[in-house]
């Protein structure tokens, strides 16, 4: 597993306040297309935090069930993991670890949108699902990243794991 450290501010671990773990999933189907959500004003990977007494391969399928409204099962583990020591997560002025997991998801289920189950952010935001060709991603994120349709964090961290992704399974011709 790739694991990548983005500490901008130079924080120590002994400045870090609290840890966050989140999953995320490169939902693709047979057809090279990979799901992605948008939300709270920005493009992510389907996922989220993992509760407490829950295996990362257990929350992330829960996640893609509440975002999907689909069941997998998520039988692989990750293929990378990028920890984010952040200043000031979330305007909250608190020092956080965050570490996301990133998996591959292979499914041909279409998602079922009368089956979501969306948090109260997901909900108060405009909520979509769309599909990207895997060949087409660094080019649909680097042109949200210039229209300013993504979060700029978020945006390097998904093409970092693009990049990942296609070093280590080769890519899609």
């Amino acid at each position: 597993m790739k694991r990548v450290l983005i500490n901008d501010n130079d924080l120590d671990i002994k400045d870090i306040d609290y840890d966050v773990i989140r999953v995320k999933g490169l939902v693709i189907n047979s057809n090279d297309e990979l799901i992605i959500v948008e939300n709270n004003n920005t493009f992510q990977f389907p996922g989220g935090h993992i509760r407490k007494d829950e295996s990362l391969e257990d929350s992330l399928a829960r996640e893609i069930n509440e975002e999907l409204g689909i069941d997998v099962t998520i039988d692989n583990g990750p293929f990378m993991m990028i920890t984010t020591y952040d200043n000031n997560y979330f305007n909250t002025g608190s020092k956080v670890c965050n570490k996301i997991y990133y998996y591959v998801v292979k499914c041909d289920i279409e998602p079922d949108i009368n089956n979501l189950k969306l948090d109260a952010i997901e909900k108060e935001t405009d909520f979509k699902i769309l599909r990207v060709k895997l060949r087409d991603l660094d080019a649909f994120l680097n042109k949200a990243l210039d229209d300013g349709r993504i979060d700029a964090n978020i945006g390097r961290e998904m093409l970092l794991v693009s990049s990942e992704f296609n070093n280590m399974f080769g890519g899609i011709e």
